[in-house]
């Protein structure tokens, strides 16, 4: 659903249209003499019935989930950690945190939560997504369109990449980095010069599946966390349907620190096992799920 300043507007606009149709030219000379509450009654039933149409296609591209999940693990993770991006290599996670003078490059063990690594950015930065491709570690920030390469084995600081949109989450496909910046696209970029070579809009019955944020490529689709909620959608990356959406809420009573946790970011394919490892910002703990299968 549009946010309400959006409905707004559009109900203005289509009261205006209705009454520039519909009072002739005789009568706008007598338009005063009409009782305002009738104008104001038109403009709410006019917003009204776009608030509601609003509503209808929401509901409509987001049915309810059909796909189960099974909790087979729960670990320790920092709870002050503001999770921007997540992944899993060679029995360690690594993470990049936000905010504004904490965000973080880290390396834990998924085991204990113990940081083995960490690499501070500078706090004009606000870390986003991650991601491991070859050797090379790539982090998003999220409005100064920079990126930075870090080496996979040290998590020193190699290079730099720029982007023209914001940054949000990140992953791969093993010859492409894939980039979310809030909206329903995803952006395929080179991990060469960084240049767009595809962008794919995410749709889910038709309607545009926006604020796609952490990312992670498995079993051929993309799995992504949105903003404001505890879902995870798989996208076709051809087509850029939604085939399976997973609702996660359930994890929330499983939390030993419900009460500072924040919104579901970060997912973790664990390829050898075909499981995952997901938690949130500010989150207690990380939980190993098992994805059960799904009618797309």
């Amino acid at each position: 659903m549009k946010p309400l300043p959006e409905l707004f507007m559009a109900a203005k606009q289509a009261y205006s249209s209705w009454a520039v149709k519909y009072i002739s030219p005789m009568q706008k000379q007598y338009r005063k003499r009409i009782n305002p509450l009738l104008g104001i009654a038109g403009f709410v039933c006019f917003f009204l019935l776009i608030f509601s149409a609003g509503s209808t296609t929401e509901i409509k591209g987001n049915p309810p989930s059909q796909i189960v999940f099974k909790v087979l693990n729960s670990f320790p993770h920092d709870p002050t950690a503001f999770t921007q991006g997540f992944a899993y290599r060679d029995g360690f996670l690594y993470e990049s945190t936000g905010l504004y003078g904490e965000s973080s490059l880290r390396r834990t063990n998924p085991a204990t939560g113990e940081v083995t690594a960490k690499i501070n950015l500078s706090p004009k930065f606000f870390g986003e997504g991650l991601t491991i491709l070859g050797d090379s570690i790539y982090q998003l920030t999220w409005k100064s369109g920079q990126g930075f390469i870090y080496d996979r084995k040290t998590l020193g600081r190699k290079g730099s990449f720029t982007y023209s949109t914001e940054g949000w989450g990140l992953t791969d496909d093993g010859t492409s980095l894939i980039m979310s910046d809030g909206t329903e696209k995803l952006y395929f970029l080179s991990p060469r010069n960084f240049k767009v070579t595809k962008v794919l809009r995410v749709r889910e019955g038709g309607s545009p599946v926006r604020v796609l944020n952490e990312l992670e490529y498995a079993g051929g689709k993309i799995y992504c966390n949105i903003w404001r909620s505890d879902d995870i959608v798989a996208v076709n990356p051809e087509t850029g349907v939604v085939e399976r959406r997973i609702s996660l809420g359930e994890l929330r009573k499983r939390l030993s620190l419900p009460e500072r946790a924040e919104v579901l970011n970060g997912i973790a394919w664990k390829s050898a096992s075909d499981t995952f490892l997901v938690t949130g910002k500010r989150w207690s703990e990380v939980f190993e799920i098992e994805i059960g299968p799904g009618s797309p």
